[in-house]
């Protein structure tokens, strides 16, 4: 594929050559959000199987996602500059690489302490995804449908979540998690080749958008050390604050992901299986809201991402807050679980393209990967204190009820940030 020139994307052609080659980049990019999905959250699909193998608690399942992010927090500012030094294409492969070595691993451990190593492990191969591919679609993307097709390539993580959490369960009653987790491995393996095929590098650093005075966008900055493009971060007050407000959402799925597979089959009494094709249905309605939000975002409120942002935390604590007190026994419909789960997960999972839009516009092409690391780096801290103390709440009252009513109220809080004027 040929590199599109800045010109076109400016202005948004619609020669037939441009939509061919953007709609291969959209693919090549949904396509590490898929590998990232299916072994993040094919694994938690599987955790009643875990659970039950290794005899835990609420808190210990919470602990999975914690070593998870906890890794990928932790590196996620020098992996994001690492990207805008080497490259978009080279980050998302190393990162399917790793990604699959280490699920055919989890397939294989022993106990679960060395499980909560693997996910460790993991955290790393998933802290460099992220950065690469939101740098990617802010290089090749018009202005006017950059939220969309963000949300598009992140859509990914539905589909990777929907069949790992549909699936997997289903082949861990027929043959075992351990084989089930292999299998999702394959698979992301696989996804490695696709990508490389499909996308070519992007060279367009003259090709910028940048909404903030502080960042200048010259590609001497790009060779600037982290420290430097850091501090320059830090400085544009819009910027950092949007990045400081993605605890919101790591607070919101950080929960909701660890937990919900667990809660709908002890709190309902939905089997291990219908509770992992409600975890799918979940991700469907993830996969809708990525789109949706984008799409309204866009176009209905004149990509007015702060308001977006705003509409998608008061919602999601609305669905905690619905959850907490409606949908916390065994007599709950479940017809009204299952369009329950489509709604949550298009309420809350469907964040992430509008937020990363807004810090990629904000930062502009040449500072698009650090500023990517930087809000990782807030969302992911919350990934990993949210999941042991929603599960610890939980294992207090013996149900998740209390977890659910508590969690709203923060989210309802750090929501109203967002409407704050600078």
């Amino acid at each position: 594929m040929k590199n599109v020139p800045a010109e076109l994307s400016k202005k948004g052609n619609s020669n037939s050559t441009f939509d061919h080659n953007f709609i291969k980049v959209l693919i090549a990019l949904f396509l590490p959000y898929f590998a990232l999905s299916l072994a993040q959250n094919g694994f938690l699909g599987l955790l009643p199987f875990v659970r039950e193998e290794f005899n835990l608690t609420r808190v210990q399942i919470g602990y999975y996602s914690t070593f998870f992010f906890f890794s990928a927090s932790l590196l996620s500012v020098f992996t994001g500059s690492i990207v805008d030094k080497l490259g978009s294409k080279k980050g998302m492969l190393s990162g399917i690489g790793s990604l699959g070595i280490l699920m055919i691993l989890h397939g294989l451990t022993p106990s679960y302490s060395l499980l909560l190593f693997l996910s460790f492990l993991t955290g790393l191969g998933f802290s460099i995804i992220t950065p690469s591919a939101t740098k990617a679609v802010v290089m090749v993307t018009p202005p006017e449908k950059r939220a969309f097709s963000m949300g598009i390539t992140q859509s990914g993580f539905g589909l990777g979540g929907i069949l790992g959490a549909s699936l997997l369960p289903f082949l861990g009653e027929s043959l075992s998690w351990r084989a089930a987790v292999q299998m999702a491995a394959m698979v992301i393996l696989i996804t490695g080749p696709l990508v490389y095929k499909l996308y070519q590098e992007q060279n367009n650093n003259s090709d910028t958008i940048n909404l903030s005075s502080t960042l200048l966008p010259d590609e001497r900055e790009a060779q600037q050390s982290i420290w430097q493009n850091l501090l320059s971060i830090l400085k544009d007050k819009p910027l950092f604050k949007v990045c400081l407000l993605g605890i919101l959402f790591g607070i919101t799925e950080g929960a909701l992901l660890s937990h919900f597979v667990v809660f709908l089959a002890e709190d309902l009494r939905i089997s291990r299986v219908g509770a992992g094709l409600c975890f799918a249905v979940l991700h469907s309605g993830g996969i809708a809201g990525l789109i949706g939000w984008g799409w309204l975002s866009d176009r209905f409120f004149k990509a007015k991402r702060r308001f977006s942002l705003f509409l998608i935390g008061v919602t999601s604590g609305i669905m905690y807050l619905s959850f907490g007190l409606f949908l916390n026994h065994p007599f709950s419909n479940q017809t009204i679980v299952f369009f329950s789960s489509f709604l949550f997960g298009f309420l809350t999972l469907g964040w992430s393209g509008v937020y990363f839009t807004s810090v990629g516009e904000i930062a502009g092409n040449v500072h698009a990967g650090i500023a990517t690391g930087l809000s990782l780096f807030f969302v992911r801290s919350l990934m990993i204190i949210a999941p042991p103390l929603f599960g610890l709440i939980a294992d207090w009252q013996e149900c998740y009820r209390y977890s659910w009513l508590l969690f709203s109220l923060v989210i309802f809080a750090i929501s109203s940030f967002f409407l704050q004027k600078d």
